[in-house]
């Protein structure tokens, strides 16, 4: 029995003294707390009692100054004599006018008069040359005013012709192609033709293209302008069909061989 109950009073002891320990440093660190809370509380009072007073110092030199600046003006204005300040006023604003004007006058005198605008000569009256899209436009009239002309050229023009112009909306292959003496003679339709004049001035004007289709399809473009513009002139190298009473058809030829020697 004595054993036992000096293990409990000394678990008792052990106890209060943890309890204690504790105690002791939690109060410790509230008092810290405390005492950090104070000095941030007393350095921030300070520091505005020491923008108040230099607010206050400043307040009182700009108060000194406006004061000087009032004595200075009522010593000024003791010292100018009387005079009606308004006329004053006007009379500079007049001498500021007469100034500017004779600013203006010297300069009008100053800067030459321009030159009068060259007259126009005859020659550059003269009506100018249609450009590269009217003469397009031209062609593609005349040729929509034409039934069909006879196309004659060798088979690789003809596959090339097609290759170019079967991609547009007015192409129509002709009926009406045979291969006589190495070349091709194809009846195309005035539509076909607005067709071919469309795509070849198109692969023409395409920088991506090598230099040999697009000097192919110039050359053909400037066989077929010459014939329509005949046409427009009453010049047309006429094709007969024999044995048909229809008018005669325009003929369009992409060939510069020489014409053959008389024997």
């Amino acid at each position: 029995m004595a054993f036992g109950a000096e293990r409990i009073i000394g678990e008792l002891r052990t106890a209060i003294c943890n309890a204690q320990s504790a105690i002791t440093d939690a109060l410790d660190r509230s008092l810290a707390g405390l005492r950090a809370t104070i000095e941030t509380t007393l350095t921030a009072a300070q520091q505005a009692r020491d923008a108040a007073a230099l607010a206050h110092a400043r307040t009182d030199a700009i108060h000194s100054e406006l004061q000087g600046l009032r004595n200075d003006t009522q010593r000024l204005q003791a010292a100018t004599p009387s005079c009606d300040d308004q006329q004053i006023l006007i009379r500079l604003a007049e001498l500021h006018g007469s100034v500017e004007g004779l600013r203006a006058d010297l300069t009008a005198a100053r800067t030459p008069e321009p030159p009068a605008p060259p007259t126009r000569s005859a020659a550059q009256e003269a009506p100018q040359p249609p450009s590269e899209d009217d003469d397009f436009e031209h062609l593609l009239t005349l040729a929509a005013g034409i039934a069909y002309a006879q196309i004659i050229c060798h088979r690789d023009h003809w596959d090339f012709l097609v290759g170019q112009s079967s991609r547009g909306q007015h192409f129509r292959l002709p009926a009406g192609v045979r291969e006589e003496s190495g070349l091709i003679q194809a009846e195309i339709s005035g539509r076909t033709l607005i067709a071919a004049l469309d795509a070849l001035r198109a692969t023409h004007q395409d920088a991506a293209a090598i230099p040999g289709t697009r000097q192919l399809a110039s050359r053909i473009y400037e066989r077929i302008g010459v014939a329509l513009r005949k046409v427009d002139t009453g010049e047309a190298d006429a094709h007969y069909q024999p044995g048909n009473d229809c008018p005669p058809v325009t003929r369009i030829v992409i060939d510069d061989r020489p014409p053959a020697e008389a024997a």
